[in-house]
């Protein structure tokens, strides 16, 4: 029983040494009252109710390979612990990723308690079976109503702490695009955050004391990669047809989940390596979830969930008609104008809204770029004012949370010539 506290524990440990540092250095008297939560990002108040917080989020478990060097000691070790001498089976090794997030209404709230918690982590970089024997008896005793301390009542945590032994923390560096996907699946506000790996939580592999019990085969399928159907053409917008590529991605029941969305879709073409799925036109612009979920049909002829597969991203772009009204000139043969874009799909109210205009023109071209006003509503047609602007003919693009149209070739020389505006 104990070994399956072994994650929870992990994140109670980190959690009660963020706390513990926070009460003894002088950082909680500039930033004030701060808190420490291990919740889903999606449910910290922000905005109006914002306050000095860090959180931590298990966003992801992966299994570690490196388990073959470790796991003659583990069983010679644990079965002294468990009693259990008959198990050869290696441990399940797990590495953890935790998402470090700091909250603050304030002006470097966020900065301040980012840059002290990375500091107190560097400064710990394994923490030990003594330590985490000491946090786990302090934790179940402080509060004694949660559920993790209900858990650990019920184990005994030293031996918890020899099993799961040394975790080792380091920092997992993002770049700017893995950062954005990862953010993107999370669907909640972004703020300033650092990424941590626990590497290696042990489970011990246990015999079944009835051998009678039977293992389903393991089945989950993976998404290896999300792609347009054409080579030539890899922008996938709404109304087109997006290719899911990847392992064992027919079930006996298949349907795909489409960020966080309840409601499961039904892909038209279904093999064990390939999936074609009809893009919905109710989407939003931006980078996107998805899984193949596989269903089983119970004898109540109800579908129970049996597997689902690694989450996949993708960017869904928008398309775009523009034309231009209202032209003025503002002086030093420069021009104001409207410039009206149709989108499909639709633009959230809450979407960040770019125009870029490119000149056509081989003599020293100009361009422009402008941040679009926040709107009351989702639309499919925004009015931008344009200021300043040299008179031309333009190329015309506009990004969507990041999504940037498609420009298309129409003339000989192969050059994109579309979607176009002349400001005269």
């Amino acid at each position: 029983m104990s070994n399956v506290l072994s994650i929870a524990a992990v994140t109670a440990v980190l959690k009660v040494l963020l706390e513990n540092g926070l009460v003894s250095d002088p950082i909680a008297a500039s930033v004030g009252d701060v808190i420490v939560t291990a919740l889903p990002p999606d449910r910290i108040s922000v905005e109006a109710d914002e306050r000095a917080q860090i959180n931590l989020f298990l966003y992801q478990v992966t299994q570690n390979r490196n388990v073959d060097w470790v796991s003659q000691e583990f069983r010679s070790r644990h079965s002294r612990i468990n009693g259990n001498a008959s198990s050869q089976s290696p441990p399940l090794a797990l590495d953890l990723h935790y998402l470090l997030t700091a909250y603050g209404a304030k002006d470097f709230q966020a900065e301040l308690l980012l840059g002290y918690t990375m500091h107190l982590l560097h400064k710990t970089p394994a923490i030990t079976s003594d330590i985490i024997e000491n946090t786990l008896i302090n934790a179940s005793t402080t509060n004694t109503s949660s559920a993790f301390s209900q858990a650990v009542a019920s184990v005994s945590v030293p031996d918890l702490a020899e099993q799961i032994g040394q975790i080792k923390l380091t920092p997992e560096f993002f770049n700017m695009e893995e950062t954005s996907k990862l953010w993107s699946a999370l669907q909640t506000h972004y703020r300033p955050s650092a990424t941590y790996l626990a590497s290696m939580v042990l489970i011990e592999s246990s015999k079944p004391e009835n051998s009678e019990v039977y293992i389903m085969p393991l089945s989950q399928p993976i998404i290896e990669q999300v792609m347009a159907p054409t080579k030539t053409d890899q922008t996938i917008v709404t109304g087109t047809t997006l290719v899911i590529r990847g392992k064992r991605l027919r079930g006996e029941i298949t349907r795909i989940r489409l960020s966080h969305r309840e409601t499961l879709l039904v892909p038209h073409d279904v093999k064990e390596t390939q999936i074609s799925l009809l893009i919905p036109s109710d989407l939003y612009a931006s980078v996107q979830g998805i899984q193949v979920v596989h269903l089983t049909m119970g004898n109540a002829g109800q579908t129970d969930y049996v597997f689902e597969s690694n989450v996949a991203a993708f960017v869904i772009h928008p398309t775009i008609t523009a034309f231009v009204a209202q032209v003025e000139n503002s002086g030093d043969n420069l021009r104001t104008a409207e410039i009206t874009v149709k989108f499909q799909p639709k633009v959230g109210k809450a979407q960040r809204v770019v125009l870029r205009l490119n000149e056509v023109s081989v003599n020293s071209p100009v361009a422009y770029s402008f941040l679009v006003a926040p709107r009351t509503e989702d639309t499919d047609a925004i009015t931008i004012p344009v200021k300043h602007v040299k008179p031309g003919t333009y190329i015309v693009r506009v990004q969507v949370d990041g999504a940037e149209s498609p420009l298309h070739k129409k003339n000989q020389s192969g050059a994109y010539d579309s979607p176009q505006v002349t400001i005269l």
